[in-house]
């Protein structure tokens, strides 16, 4: 019996006891393991039997897995929200590319609708300026927009480009008022004319063969389209080229005067030009046309009724905002040249429009020198592209 019990108590012993050689193993699976997890700074803790040691054995092969897959998973969520950020932008920008050419859309018809009726371009370009200067200076106040921090000699330095802002848009408008809003918009394609003779001598750039042979069609296109169009106006014509002239110096002297200003974005420029160029507009547009507005009024109101007048009006400088600020807003997000691409595919779709709703005549040599001209205005940006 003393036997027999001696026997059974050391088997218990041995069962409570782990022998040298599972500690041995316990002791080798530690080690590696902890080889494994050498960039953790904690230790696992195993057990002191084979049960024990093998739960161990999951936990490190658990734990290392996760420590392999743990970067692979992690580069995957990068790589798919980095394709996710990259359709935003895309999505973003072909939304301000539809809201683009929507709201200038919207723009040329309302503006040419209300000169029909109240032909004074000076003081309708007056209150495009201030619809943009009081959308500005409310979204600037509200916080909404970051106010740019506006220096002295900044203003010294944007001061020329205002004004030439300032010429290019009520010239325009002149334009606008006299001529039907196709053929305006037909001559403004021949803006990369001036800019190619201009820069040469303003800012010593030299352009490509390319360039100058895109500047052929353009060239040939207005003539056509200016010799069988029917609303064709020597004061309408010399507005429209005056603002290809004007808008050209604007973008010289904004290259050669606000290099050091980088710091405010486009959308805010374009706030700071429009509250300068009220300042400059509304005083001249008085001297020119204020001794008209008051008949002119009343002109206006016995056609549409006061109420239809300030409702073209008020929206005529609400979407010559928007336009603006949607095209700063796409530019944002695409190279100059793509923004120039958009800018010749915008004025397609404007005469496009403007020949439905206006059911302006168009014959077909005038569609001809129309289509020469923007394909040459195509050509041009691609060629400056490559120069």
């Amino acid at each position: 019996m003393l036997a027999v019990g001696s026997s059974a108590g050391a088997t218990r012993a041995s069962a409570r006891a782990p022998t040298s050689s599972a500690r041995s193993n316990t002791r080798r699976q530690a080690v590696v393991c902890a080889a494994r997890r050498s960039t953790k700074t904690s230790a696992v803790t195993f057990g002191t039997t084979r049960d024990e040691g093998a739960i161990g054995r999951r936990r490190c092969v658990q734990r290392t897995t996760a420590a392999v897959w743990k970067p692979a998973a992690r580069a995957r969520v990068v790589a798919a929200a980095g394709k996710l950020s990259e359709m935003d932008v895309k999505t973003k920008t072909a939304v301000y590319f539809f809201l683009w050419y929507f709201f200038n859309i919207v723009f040329n018809v309302y503006n040419k609708s209300t000169l029909n009726v109240f032909p004074y371009p000076w003081l309708i370009s007056t209150l495009q300026l201030a619809a943009t200067s009081l959308w500005m200076l409310t979204v600037w106040a509200t916080k909404i927009q970051p106010k740019p921090e506006v220096t002295k000699a900044f203003l010294l330095a944007v001061a020329p480009v205002a004004f030439f802002h300032t010429v290019g848009h009520v010239s325009a408008c002149v334009s606008f008022s006299k001529m039907a809003v196709s053929f305006t918009h037909v001559i403004k394609a021949a803006e990369p004319v001036f800019s190619v003779i201009l820069s040469g001598p303003l800012l010593g750039q030299t352009f490509a063969p390319a360039v100058w042979a895109s500047l052929i069609p353009i060239v040939a296109g207005c003539s056509m389209a200016a010799m069988k169009e029917v609303s064709f106006n020597i004061t309408g014509f010399q507005g429209a080229m005056i603002s290809n002239v004007a808008m050209v110096l604007r973008n010289i002297t904004s290259k050669k005067s606000l290099n050091d200003f980088k710091a405010i974005d486009g959308i805010n420029l374009y706030g700071i030009l429009g509250i300068i160029g009220l300042f400059y507009l509304a005083p001249a547009a008085y001297m020119i046309e204020g001794a008209q507005w008051s008949a002119g009024y009343a002109a206006a109101i016995a056609k549409v009724g006061e109420q239809k007048l300030w409702q073209m009006l008020f929206l005529s400088g609400i979407f010559y905002h928007l336009y603006n600020q949607v095209s700063y807003q796409a530019l944002t997000n695409i190279t100059p040249v793509t923004f120039s691409v958009g800018n010749a595919l915008k004025r397609v779709a404007v005469i496009v429009a403007s020949v439905i709703y206006f059911r302006n005549p168009v014959s077909p040599l005038n569609a001809a020198g129309s289509a020469l001209a923007l394909v040459g205005a195509y050509l041009y940006t691609k060629a400056s592209e490559k120069k």
